[in-house]
């Protein structure tokens, strides 16, 4: 079993870096593209009877089977119970033989698999000569965002929005000490912050667009990470219609993903506008960018795919570390 403390040990004693949690997602995305993997979209369990908000308490699970890395097993996790809490479980099986081979708990899961997912789509979608990045949203997610960004393209300067000019100060303050040669500002508004950048990611828990289509600059790539939720968006109709759509489940974006869902509904795009899945780039069944001008846009919720892919991959470099504990079962 491994937990909080165990993952953070793979970090500070070098065993783990962004790159590896790239590569592990790369991984379960190309099984996605060769069409060797099954998953189950996450499905929401709400613990009021009543009408929920989009934060309210729930229990949320979904599942997958990696045949390529003969990986398979479920998330499973309480969210919302208090502001921004998340007590995630993942249950690992071999897909050879059906043994159990790890049980894994803590927040952090969430956090590195999310940062990496960013990472891989705007390794794979991105302009090459990106190197201006903006972020929307500077909470507890927004760390692992900006590190992967560094992680796949030089970045020369980025810029940080937060509705807390305190935080967004703070967090803009944390970036430039662990972004090295990275000028970092704390922008006073979503637009200047977006204004002329490569890369904008947002990753907030607003219910309600916070990203306009029109402060978008020809050519940008866009990753929407923050919600999951029909009724909600981070981005309005324009930046969704005026982009060319990856997400990282069809099944699981048709179900939840407001930013698709809302402007689908209001017949501002059909079905079609979503041009694949994530492993269909990675694996070059669909090219995501076809001139320079083209805005390019990950729709994420997060999958149970990304957990099995991050979550093998640290079972095994905690096995090589002899981090972990071990469970008689």
């Amino acid at each position: 079993m491994l937990n909080s403390a165990h993952v953070l040990a793979l970090h500070d004693g070098g065993h783990v870096v962004m790159k590896d949690y790239i590569d592990a997602v790369a991984t379960a995305f190309n099984g996605q593209g060769e069409d060797a993997l099954a998953i189950m979209p996450r499905q929401v369990l709400w613990r009021d009877a009543e009408p929920a908000g989009v934060r309210s308490p729930s229990l949320k699970l979904s599942a997958s089977v990696l045949r390529t890395t003969e990986v398979m097993g479920a998330s499973i996790y309480a969210a919302h119970f208090t502001p921004g809490s998340l007590n995630m479980w993942i249950v690992l099986f071999s897909a050879r033989d059906g043994s159990l081979e790890a049980i894994l708990h803590g927040r952090e899961l969430s956090l590195w698999k999310t940062g990496a997912t960013a990472a891989l789509a705007t390794d794979r979608m991105a302009r090459d000569d990106a190197r201006v990045a903006a972020i929307v949203g500077t909470g507890y997610f927004a760390a692992t965002q900006v590190l992967g960004l560094a992680a796949v393209r030089p970045l020369e300067s980025l810029r940080c929005f937060s509705r807390d000019p305190a935080r967004r100060e703070a967090f803009a303050r944390w970036a430039a000490a662990n972004l090295e040669g990275v000028r970092v500002t704390a922008s006073n508004s979503v637009e200047a912050a977006v204004d002329g950048a490569d890369i904008v990611t947002t990753i907030t828990t607003s219910p309600d667009p916070v990203l306009k289509g029109d402060w978008l600059a020809p050519g940008v790539h866009c990753n929407v990470m923050g919600q999951h939720d029909p009724r909600a968006r981070e981005i309005d109709d324009e930046a969704v219609a005026g982009a060319r759509v990856i997400v990282d489940s069809l099944v699981q974006a048709w179900h939840e993903k407001g930013e698709l869902i809302i402007p689908l509904d209001r017949g501002v795009i059909g079905r079609d506008h979503v041009l694949g899945e994530l492993g269909d780039v990675v694996t070059g069944r669909v090219a995501p960018r076809l001139t320079r001008e083209d805005r390019t846009m990950f729709c994420s919720g997060g999958t149970a795919l990304e957990y099995l892919g991050t979550c093998a991959m640290l079972a095994r470099k905690a096995r090589e570390a002899g981090l972990g504990q071990a469970l008689d079962v």
